[in-house]
């Protein structure tokens, strides 16, 4: 099982479409292991995993082929939404 670290760029595959986010927060629920998403269209998704019998679920192949690799670079600047006090909360 993958597990991604605050900040990192992930592919994130809803019925519609594949999109790149970062992740703003991770926990654990009901023994599995949860992501909070803030995607590049400035939405958020909460509670995701990667487990692929989901309909919105973090795509390890893709992210690890493009995000992993270097070659997809997001646009969200997470450290400096940290230093700023910019994400958004995410969870109640």
């Amino acid at each position: 099982m993958a597990r991604y670290k605050l900040g990192q760029s992930v592919i994130v595959t809803t019925p519609e479409k594949n999109q790149v986010g970062v992740i703003v927060e991770t926990f654990i629920y009901n023994k599995a292991r949860l992501y909070d998403v803030l995607l590049e269209s400035r939405s958020a998704i909460s509670a995701v995993n990667s487990s692929s019998n989901k309909n919105i679920y973090i795509n390890r192949e893709l992210t690890k082929k493009l995000c992993e690799s270097g070659e997809i670079t997001p646009t969200i600047d997470y450290n400096y939404m940290l230093d700023n006090e910019l994400l958004p909360r995410t969870r109640c």
